[in-house]
């Protein structure tokens, strides 16, 4: 059904403060197969693409803590293919929160407009998060889902997930 996600292709850059997440470092469900995803190789930079689904769930978390009362952002790295389809039907959504009983921040993400071909980050401004003083699981848990609609779906590219501190 999914691969699992492999911490191998998730990178923490310090100089910048940014996680950085290749495709293979997110869950994705359906990924192990081949009629719904085509994988990248291991260790390389090419795009997860989407063939098709009717249920797109990505998901992804820090493999260690994020600082206490610190601003975060999250943000895909997209591209459609030139024969997308279903992404008129429902908006996609992307999902960050702090502990596994946090109080999730949403985004909505419209991608029946996006340009073939064309990388962009998602959502426009980021997805912006304060991790609390009095958290107790620091852990970011992020998504990026289409499950409402029930369509068919596919030509999305996933080229990488970021999740970088904000200076004050």
């Amino acid at each position: 059904m999914s691969e699992a996600a492999d911490p191998g292709e998730v990178k923490y850059e310090e100089d910048t403060g940014r996680w950085r997440f290749k495709p293979r470092g997110l869950h994705i469900t359906w990924s192990s197969d081949k009629g719904y995803w085509t994988m990248p190789e291991k260790g390389t930079d090419d795009p997860a693409e989407l063939l098709k689904v009717c249920w797109l769930e990505i998901e992804g978390s820090t493999p260690e803590h994020l600082s206490k009362g610190k601003r975060y952002a999250l943000r895909f790295k997209i591209s459609m293919t030139k024969d997308r389809f279903g992404w008129q039907e429902a908006p996609a959504f992307m999902m960050a929160k702090v502990g596994k009983k946090g109080i999730a921040k949403w985004a909505r993400i419209n991608l029946a407009d996006l340009q073939e071909d064309h990388e962009m980050e998602v959502p426009l401004g980021m997805l912006q998060f304060e991790v609390p003083e009095n958290a107790q699981d620091t852990t970011l848990y992020f998504g990026f889902y289409e499950v409402w609609s029930g369509g068919w779906k596919g030509g999305l590219r996933i080229h990488e997930a970021v999740v970088e501190k904000i200076p004050h």
